[in-house]
């Protein structure tokens, strides 16, 4: 069975509007049953844009606790520029500098699914 792979959501060329437009991604009704770990408290500040006092405090909560569920698979959200979706699972190799699977055991072989 294959591994999801990480989603581009954002690129960086959004900057500061990063947050606002992950906010209005998708109708509220949508954002509902895509985004879970986020209080409905949340969107509107977001959706106000960068010169909302708590804009930024706001988006470093969200990217610590949000989940985004689609097709099946549940991802975290992380930006290092761009924003992207990491399935639930990978974890950060500090040697790539990158996200990864982590490696499994099959019949006393090392290997990656990635």
């Amino acid at each position: 069975m294959s591994r999801p792979e990480m989603l581009l959501l954002l690129n960086d060329a959004r900057g500061v509007y990063i947050p606002r437009d992950f906010a209005t991604l998708w109708p509220p009704a949508e954002r509902i049953r895509r985004v879970s770990g986020v209080s409905d408290d949340v969107w509107p500040i977001l959706e106000a844009g960068p010169d909302h006092e708590h804009y930024w405090d706001t988006w470093l909560d969200v990217c610590d606790s949000a989940t985004v569920h689609m097709n099946g698979t549940e991802y975290f959200l992380s930006q290092d520029g761009d924003l992207w979706l990491v399935p639930k699972g990978m974890t950060w190799d500090e040697e790539a500098e990158g996200w990864r699977w982590p490696f499994i055991a099959d019949n006393d072989n090392s290997r990656s699914s990635q």
